[in-house]
């Protein structure tokens, strides 16, 4: 199972636009995530030579905008996509994206062969319930877990992973694990139950936060692994 960088912070190809957001691409068919604007989506899909008319699902991991910028472009590109999204992100845009291929999701699902979202965990961030969901792959060499941002918590999301695989060997982490805001006690505490859980390699991406970056790489060793535009990675 191919995963393939669209957009985050650092790009190895000079013609991609970096910033504050998440966009992969798995076998390139399934988008998860759309960046923090529109443009700079579709610069990295073209720039990367990815067919967008061939992309076949998008989901959404929540509702704030550095996640779904760029679905509406996307959309009016390739109106066939089937958009997977939790009950918070429909109810805010499900009016202004009436026509399309919108799918709720609340409980954990398949979407194609070998590929499921977690479900929608809900969590209060910053005063508001928001719910998120990620995306469990379950490829040849194991279970690979994709996160947006991990709002619900990053061991949160590892444990519905295994629940909905309780016997496959958990492969990699990838993606925002929001611990970007955490002191240094916190860092190493969930790193080690990171570790603990059986999680064999790390690629961590977007708000995942320097610090943590560190100490993951430090625990981590020869399976941390950079997270950048342009990458492709087996799972």
């Amino acid at each position: 199972m191919k995963l393939k960088i669209i957009f985050d912070k650092e790009s190895v190809n000079s013609n991609c636009v970096g910033g504050w957001g998440v966009a992969y691409l798995i076998d390139d068919k399934i988008l998860f995530d759309t960046a923090e604007k529109a443009e700079y989506l579709i610069t990295n899909l073209k720039a990367l030579a990815v067919d967008i008319v061939g992309i076949e699902k998008v989901v959404i991991s929540h509702n704030h905008w550095d996640h779904r910028a760029g679905l509406t472009s996307l959309l009016e590109l390739n109106k066939k996509i089937e958009v997977f999204a939790c009950s918070d992100f429909i109810d805010e845009f499900g009016k202004e994206l009436f026509g399309y291929n919108l799918k709720l999701v609340e409980a954990p699902l398949q979407i194609a062969n070998n590929v499921y979202t977690s479900g929608c965990l809900s969590v209060n961030y910053k005063g508001s319930k928001i719910k998120e969901q990620a995306l469990v792959l379950s490829g040849e060499k194991g279970i690979s877990l994709v996160s947006g941002c991990s709002h619900p918590g990053v061991l949160a999301l590892i444990n519905r992973a295994k629940e909905i695989f309780p016997e496959k060997r958990f492969y990699s982490l990838v993606g925002g694990l929001h611990l970007m805001d955490e002191d240094e006690r916190s860092i190493n505490y969930i790193v080690d139950e990171v570790k603990g859980a059986g999680v064999e390699n790390i690629i961590p991406g977007h708000c995942t936060g320097f610090n943590a970056v560190k100490v993951f790489q430090k625990v981590y060793q020869e399976h941390f692994f950079d997270l950048k535009i342009g990458q492709e990675i087996e799972l």
